[in-house]
């Protein structure tokens, strides 16, 4: 791919107008009440999304998160940003920094991969983890088992809403696909024309004047109506951070649940149930993990919005979404597994405990006959 890091006059693309997104996602807790969350905080539900590219009005949170405001912060460039909470009611958090993307005389376009670069070389997420450990505290009345996982998703966002020039989307990646492919990869060394492609290979215009470019750690957006498109990715980082926490969850209880499958079975005893705490660990694993998955997957409808379905696709494509939701399938089954052969071991210890019973008393009718 051919491209050029100025216009046909040798002048640099400059960003005029923009924003930065670095998006954190956390688990905090199995619920988050958001009826307590409003007695204990200034949040506010998240408006429902725009019609803005005349779509249908039927896609909406099936229940709004909430969003709160936790200050303000420095950004890459030295220009203050806020930071927010938004807030899930199936026990996610998503801290926002948000600052503007732009300097004195304009950012140019072709120092993305450089400002990428000093992004992460800021300790960011430290600093999320520990203000989302002083929101816990704020708003513990309203989480239901409150347990911040040690399991984070982080993202990132360039968001153009102003060139100093007009540019179509093509025109666009003709100039600068090379410093793009970068920024999405988080690097400042010139990618392989494989790797360029490949990195924008997910791209997605409404408009002739638009463009959003998603990859895995990082998307950009050239759009001055991009509220929706940030939602929605935001809400992507969730659900990657939700699917690799269950993941994970599951993988150390089918550790577990093998190392008792294969440990030697005692003698049954009288009145006792020996697996009950295994099978019951288990049920609540699967319903948990289940209702997770499911409450997570139906939190955004985007049933009619053509544009933000593909906005959803993309990411989850870069995402793995759908690798990871099947890697969770196939571990669910794997408990299933588990419980049938739990529940199969404890009805043969109950039916061994029944027919000992059985044999003893036989044997003491016998004895007391015989002794009579």
């Amino acid at each position: 791919m051919h491209t050029e890091s100025a216009g046909d006059d040798g002048k640099a693309t400059r960003i005029i107008k923009g924003w930065i997104y670095a998006l954190f996602a956390f688990d905090v807790g199995y619920e988050i009440s958001l009826e307590k969350l409003k007695t204990l905080s200034a949040s506010l539900p998240v408006q429902p999304l725009s019609r803005k590219k005349q779509t249908p009005i039927f896609l909406q949170y099936t229940r709004p998160p909430h969003i709160l405001n936790l200050g303000a912060c420095e950004g890459p460039l030295g220009e203050r940003g806020e930071i927010q909470a938004k807030i899930f009611d199936f026990g996610a958090v998503s801290i926002a920094c948000k600052w503007p993307l732009i300097t004195g005389h304009g950012l140019p376009l072709a120092e993305l991969p450089a400002l990428a670069e000093r992004l992460l070389s800021r300790d960011l997420a430290t600093d999320a983890r520990e203000r989302v450990e002083a929101l816990m505290k704020e708003i513990a009345p309203a989480i239901v088992r409150p347990d911040l996982s040690s399991i984070a998703e982080d993202y990132f966002l360039f968001i153009i809403e102003k060139l100093d020039e007009s540019l179509r989307s093509e025109d666009i990646l003709t100039r600068h696909g090379t410093e793009l492919a970068q920024a999405l990869r988080l690097e400042t060394a010139p990618l392989s024309s494989q790797q360029q492609n490949d990195a924008l290979s997910q791209k997605i215009s409404y408009y002739d004047s638009d463009l959003l470019l998603v990859g895995w750690n990082a998307a950009i957006l050239f759009d001055q109506d991009y509220e929706d498109t940030a939602s929605v990715l935001e809400l992507l980082n969730v659900e990657l951070l939700e699917a690799r926490r269950i993941d994970f969850e599951l993988d150390r209880r089918i550790e577990q649940y093998a190392h008792l499958a294969h440990s030697h079975r005692e003698w049954p005893l009288p009145f006792r149930t020996p697996f009950r705490q295994a099978i019951r660990d288990l049920t609540e694993l699967r319903n948990e993990s289940v209702l997770l998955a499911e409450r997570v997957g139906n939190a955004l409808k985007l049933i009619g919005d053509l544009y933000l379905a593909r906005v959803y696709a993309a990411a989850a494509e870069r995402f793995y979404l759908k690798e990871w939701e099947r890697m969770v399938s196939r571990k669910i089954d794997i408990i299933d597994r588990f419980y049938q052969m739990m529940t199969d071991r404890l009805r043969t210890a109950q039916n061994q405990t029944l027919e000992l019973t059985i044999i003893v008393l036989i044997l003491v009718e016998i004895l007391m006959g015989l002794f009579a």
